[in-house]
């Protein structure tokens, strides 16, 4: 079982997801939420799965324009 527990000031969002809570509208209260733990997806990569569909250009790994570079080092304002 996982737990989620969590500290908020019910306010109009909170009432509208749980009503119950109205009572205690502009309080802060704490909220634990319980549920069974879901099992991991079974998705895992497959070695090769995208062979064939995606081409690199020639000039792939080429330098970048300095106009570029300077943007990704932070040399530009």
């Amino acid at each position: 079982m996982q737990a989620l527990k969590i500290h908020v000031v019910v306010d109009d969002s909170v009432v509208r997801a749980l009503p119950a809570l109205s009572p205690l509208r502009g309080q802060r209260v704490e909220l634990i939420a319980l549920g069974e733990a879901q099992p991991p997806s079974p998705v895992a990569p497959v070695a090769g799965g995208l062979l064939g569909q995606i081409k690199l250009k020639e000039d792939f790994d080429a330098p970048l324009p300095d106009d570029v570079r300077s943007a990704f080092e932070g040399d530009e304002p």
